[in-house]
């Protein structure tokens, strides 16, 4: 089962517990996050796949606070 639902908002597919826990999370692309979920109720397991609409930060954005500090003029 996938849905767009927030990572911390999780109830079980099956019994609507709120007593969930990741089991584990993989990055499926730059966009989207897939998790692995475990009731700890009923023992269900599932799966949620989380969406996400921000724009990946550029190499520049990223390496822009670490170096600029080396340059010196």
């Amino acid at each position: 089962m996938t849905s767009n639902s927030s990572r911390h908002e999780q109830n079980c597919t099956r019994c609507g517990s709120k007593m969930v826990k990741a089991e584990w999370d993989e990055r499926l692309n730059e966009q989207e996050v897939q998790y692995l979920w475990h009731c700890l109720n009923c023992q269900n397991e599932f799966v949620t796949v989380v969406a996400s609409d921000e724009k990946p930060a550029s190499v520049a954005e990223i390496t822009k606070p670490f170096f600029t500090s080396l340059v010196m003029e």
